[in-house]
Parts: C-alpha cells; sequence; structure tokens
C-alpha cells in the first residue's frame, strides 16, 4: 500500500508547455515472486581445475499496481522488472581470485504517464564484468575490474521500443589497484 513512483505529465503553465515530474503515492499494488541461487565449488574436479565454481541466481517476479487516475489500467510496479538475474564462473586457488559474471534485468517501468503509451521503461540490460585479484603478500592483494566489457547501452524508451527517448553508450570501463589489510 502507498507505494512512490513518478508520474510525468505535460502541462501548461502561463502559455508554456511543460514535462512535470513528480514522485506520488500509489494505491494498492501485489508483488509475488520465486528467487533460486546456486552456488558451488567445483572441488571434485582435478587441479588445476578444483579452483572453479559457479554462481547463478534468478529472480522472477509477477506484479500488478493501478494508478490513481489511471482507472481499469494495470501495470508492473514501477521498478520491478520480471526477470532478474546473475551467472558467473569463479576461479580461486594460490591467493588468486577471477570472476566473470554476466549480469541481466528484464524491462520495467521507471516514470508512470497520464496513459500507458506515456509510461517510461527502461529497457532490457545485460551486461558482462570480468573481475581478478591476486595476494602478493600477508594482507597485501593487487586486483583490477572491467565492467560491462560487450558495451550494452542505458536506454529508455516510451510506451513502446520503437519510441526511444534515450540511449546512452558508456563503453566497457574499469579499476585496477593495491588494496592492503593491516
Amino acid at each position: 500500500n502507498d507505494y512512490i513512483y513518478f508520474f510525468t505529465e505535460q502541462q501548461d503553465i502561463s502559455g508554456d508547455i511543460f514535462q512535470v515530474r513528480e514522485p506520488r503515492n500509489g494505491d494498492a499494488a501485489t508483488l509475488t515472486g520465486l528467487e533460486v541461487a546456486l552456488q558451488d565449488r567445483l572441488s571434485f574436479l582435478p587441479a588445476p581445475f578444483d579452483g572453479l565454481g559457479l554462481y547463478g541466481n534468478y529472480t522472477f517476479s509477477h506484479s500488478e499496481a493501478e494508478f490513481p487516475g489511471r482507472e481499469g489500467s494495470k501495470a508492473s510496479l514501477p521498478g520491478q522488472s520480471r526477470h532478474v538475474g546473475n551467472l558467473a564462473l569463479l576461479y580461486e586457488k594460490g591467493g588468486f581470485s577471477g570472476r566473470v559474471a554476466l549480469n541481466f534485468h528484464g524491462r520495467y517501468i521507471s516514470e508512470v504517464g497520464e496513459t500507458e503509451a506515456g509510461d517510461i521503461y527502461y529497457d532490457n540490460h545485460a551486461q558482462l564484468d570480468l573481475a581478478a585479484s591476486q595476494r602478493v603478500a600477508n594482507g597485501l592483494r593487487l586486483f583490477a575490474e572491467v565492467n560491462n566489457l560487450t558495451n550494452e547501452p542505458l536506454r529508455y524508451y516510451e510506451g513502446v521500443t520503437d519510441r526511444p527517448i534515450q540511449e546512452e553508450y558508456y563503453r566497457w570501463w574499469g579499476t585496477v589497484g593495491v588494496k592492503w589489510d593491516f
């Protein structure tokens, strides 16, 4: 009850048209779902593969919300993807730790419009990330992370996918460093 969402509408203010975005309270919504996760070190494999591991999780959710002013029209709860998950292959042995991970989420309503056609969605998104670290001495570790290797865009659209309103590419980015725990 009383969830908060962002509402966007056009308003005429002194003869000029402005797009106004404001937080509002919804009436009631329902959310049900299921999450499954698996994490396993594959230590039964022969060396050097005994350092491999798998991690995966997946969440399926179903939500339904009604928005004041849009009676009879139901949509998913803003900010709630139907599909969300991660899949990672890990390797840890001899002070080395590495991970390649795929992270994804389905589209979701980011802002509620005056009608369903005016709803703004954050589009499906999946990206591949890498991380590695090596212990070089007691308490001293070198690390590197590289994110968004597949150059996935940040993409918003209004109502339907062929009405994009924002698409940004950030390329891959990363960090390298030294960590010292004392």
